[in-house]
This record gives C-alpha cells, sequence and structure tokens, in this order.
C-alpha cells in the first residue's frame, strides 16, 4: 500500500486560491480547467496543491474532477472576520499533522528544532521539512492559531492566559483598538447626549465600547466576563 502523507505539500494560501478558482468555474471543473486558469499545468506541483487543498477540506477530488467543499462555502460566505477565520482555523486543523502539532504545543511557542521534530517524529522527509515548517507558521497565524506573541492557541476561546486573552480579544469582542467614532469625546455635555460609554483598560486590554442601546451592554457583560477569566487564571498562577 502506498505511504499516507498526513501533511500537506502546499500552502492554505495557496489551497484558497485553487478553491477560489474552482468557485469560479461553478464550483466544480476538471484539474486541467483548474490548471489552466491558474496558469499552471497539471503535473507533480499541481498534483500536490490539489492534495493539499482536498487535506485542508477546501474541495474534494474525485478522479481529475474538482469540486469546492461546504468548509469553503463557510469562508467564503462568512459574514465577518470573525468567523471567516474560524472557516480558515477548522480547514488548517483539517491537516493530520497540523492538527497534532497544534495539539501538542497549546499554549506554548513552537521548539527551535521544530524541523528536527517533523522529520524525527512524524516521519516528514528531510526534502520537504523546512517547506512544512513554513507552511505550518504560515497557515496558523493567518488563521490566528499563532497568537502575536507567538504561542499556540488553536481554540481562541479557550483563556489560559494574558497571552490568549489578547490572541482572542478581536474574536471575543471586537477590535482592541477601538475605532475613532467610538473613542469618548471631549465635550462630555455631547457624550451623554449620544449615549454611554465604558472603557476598559488592563494589561493586553484598552477597549472603549460606546452604548447607545441594550445590545451594546451584551457586549459589556463579554468583556467583563472574559476579564474575570483572566483574573481567575492570575490567582491560580
Amino acid at each position: 500500500m502506498p505511504k499516507v502523507i498526513e501533511y500537506p505539500r502546499s500552502s492554505l494560501k495557496r489551497a484558497l486560491e485553487l478553491a477560489e478558482t474552482v468557485d469560479r468555474l461553478g464550483g466544480e471543473c476538471t484539474d486541467q480547467s483548474a490548471a489552466h486558469h491558474m496558469g499552471n499545468k497539471v503535473g507533480g506541483a499541481f498534483s500536490a496543491l490539489i492534495a493539499a487543498a482536498v487535506k485542508f477540506g477546501l474541495v474534494s477530488n474525485t478522479k481529475g474532477k474538482l469540486k469546492t467543499e461546504p468548509l469553503y462555502q463557510d469562508y467564503k460566505l462568512a459574514y465577518s472576520e470573525l468567523e471567516k477565520q474560524a472557516a480558515l482555523r477548522r480547514a488548517f486543523l483539517s491537516a493530520p499533522l497540523f492538527a497534532a502539532i497544534a495539539k501538542r504545543f497549546e499554549g506554548q511557542v513552537l521548539p527551535a528544532h521544530f524541523e528536527k521534530l517533523l522529520i524525527r517524529e512524524h516521519h516528514v522527509s528531510e526534502d520537504f521539512a523546512s517547506r512544512i515548517v513554513g507552511y505550518f507558521t504560515e497557515g496558523a497565524k493567518e488563521s490566528g492559531i499563532i497568537a502575536p506573541d507567538g504561542t499556540v492557541n488553536s481554540n481562541p476561546q479557550n483563556i489560559t492566559g494574558e497571552g490568549a486573552l489578547v490572541a482572542g480579544a478581536e474574536d471575543l469582542i471586537g477590535p482592541i483598538n477601538t475605532p475613532p467614532e467610538l473613542k469618548p469625546p471631549t465635550d462630555t455635555s455631547t457624550a451623554f447626549i449620544r449615549g454611554y460609554t465604558v472603557r476598559v483598560t488592563g494589561p493586553g486590554i484598552d477597549s472603549t465600547i460606546a452604548i447607545k442601546d441594550e445590545e451594546d451592554l451584551e457586549i459589556v457583560e463579554v468583556t467583563l466576563k472574559k476579564v474575570r477569566k483572566l483574573l481567575k487564571v492570575q490567582d491560580l498562577l
């Protein structure tokens, strides 16, 4: 039996480009047609790209006939950047090796010997190891699995420390950098007429929330809930 390769031999970004091409061609097409529209030829490199897109769950391949999968539709039709990144996360973690690495190093920074680890423990070919390192780190950053501080966090809602809160803050309560129109005006009388504002500041967070109706209060409650969880974590340290 041929050896099953548990890692994609192309990047998540390129796999998305293939899925987008198939989508533009009506949602299904031949591999020759997709290759032509991407300026490629059907060969080893393009076959590897197709296999990667299949591993990421973005397309299916049945005897050279490509078709977009529901996961790609979730990405394409996302209502917000939050939904789009969630779809990217699911796609990234659909690759068995990437899911295993994310689980193993959850809450940690990838080790300096990551490439050697792939070769020694996951039997990645030495010819591909450096590229797989690039595919993992690039895709993990794009999908929000690697936080700004370098830690691996496959579930942004799993608050395990200050770094995790910062990494998942935009997913949970919106952008930390408040848009100019939501910053408190210097004229307090005008602020009272327009509504109320609540500002929450602390390690890794500085968010000002404008309250104009009851729905805005829900955002405040979510923000305070996340701060409460962080405080509990700090008490355990």
